[in-house]
């Protein structure tokens, strides 16, 4: 680290020199233009590359005939994630019509890639979103919001053996999926390019607690959905009275632990973090115990519920997670 001094000239102006060796290797001379940004934390930085709007970063996929569409899938998910505008997807011959539907299954899927060009060996995929009017903290607001319903619902499915309500809460989980791989793009983004982070009006330890929250977040929609695939299990096999109003409690007590862990998190209130921590250890004590007499019973309940029970139990283990994410944010702030 190098310091220099502040200086002024004439009657309004503050100057600072920019280290010899720094301008030399990035290759300045007098004369030349660079880009000053100011981080959320009012960290200011220096880019010796002016940020041009027309350029966009391209990845090439190359897939051939024997390319599988989970493979390629995951290919586009993988690019689209770490940052990229624009996605060719190329091939010597014709592109199979099954790569075709991945690809476009792809694009339905995500928040902002766009079919814009589309021949028999090429297809060229843009984004189009701005990502600076779609704030990532509103995207795990949405998540919070849309992973605390799922969790409700699939546990009501189980208590009313609703497949309807089951399979409603399946099919959300492919949004949480969207949003949560949103949040990931935009933190790729902002490590690629500093002046993002401004334009955001964030900051890297924000950022990474927002993906980190955010990846919790997916993975109790997971569990939610799990939870929801339990009624197959039953069957028409209904949970006696008792035992139903014990696993409600249960669902209850995640639910809200999962609310006050998010709150501590845009809050960055610690104390309200720590007691989240300590709930979720009296939840897991709760839910083992439950756990036992569930195993006293046989057959489909016994199976159904002991999915149910382990998904709540780590729903209370993700929202730790959050917890933890927020006292980090608050003490580094």
């Amino acid at each position: 680290m190098e310091t220099r001094k502040i200086q002024k000239t004439g009657g309004s102006t503050y100057v600072v020199s920019l280290p010899k060796r720094w301008v030399q290797t990035s290759g300045l001379k007098k004369g030349d233009q660079v880009a000053l940004s100011v981080t959320g934390d009012g960290t200011l930085t220096v880019d010796p590359h002016l940020p041009r709007e027309s350029e966009k970063l391209v990845k090439t996929v190359e897939v051939t005939a024997a390319t599988e569409s989970k493979t390629l899938l995951r290919q586009l998910v993988g690019s689209y994630v770490t940052g990229y505008d624009v996605i060719e997807i190329r091939s010597k011959g014709r592109i199979p019509f099954e790569l075709r539907r991945a690809v476009q299954d792809f694009a339905r899927r995500v928040i902002g890639p766009e079919i814009v060009e589309e021949s028999a060996n090429l297809i060229v995929l843009q984004d189009v979103a701005d990502h600076a009017d779609l704030d990532m903290r509103k995207v795990v607001r949405r998540m919070h919001l849309m992973a605390k319903n799922m969790l409700e619902e699939s546990v009501r499915a189980v208590k009313e053996l609703d497949k309807g309500m089951a399979d409603e809460v399946v099919s959300r989980d492919d949004e949480v999926d969207r949003l949560h791989w949103f949040v990931e793009k935009q933190h790729a983004m902002m490590r690629r390019n500093i002046s993002f982070a401004a334009k955001m009006k964030t900051t890297w330890l924000e950022s990474d607690s927002m993906l980190l929250a955010s990846k919790a977040l997916e993975r109790i929609a997971d569990h939610a959905t799990r939870i929801a695939r339990s009624v197959g299990l039953l069957g028409d096999s209904r949970v006696d009275g008792d035992t139903m109003r014990a696993l409600e409690q249960l669902g209850e007590e995640a639910v809200s632990i999962l609310d006050r862990s998010v709150e501590a998190l845009f809050k960055r209130d610690s104390s309200l973090a720590n007691n989240c921590i300590e709930r979720t250890s009296v939840l897991l004590v709760k839910a083992d115990a439950f756990l036992d007499e569930t195993m006293k019973k046989r057959g489909r309940v016994a199976v159904g519920l002991a999915f149910v029970i382990e998904s709540i139990e780590r729903t209370g283990g993700y929202s730790s997670d959050i917890a933890e994410i927020a006292i980090n944010l608050a003490e580094g702030q």
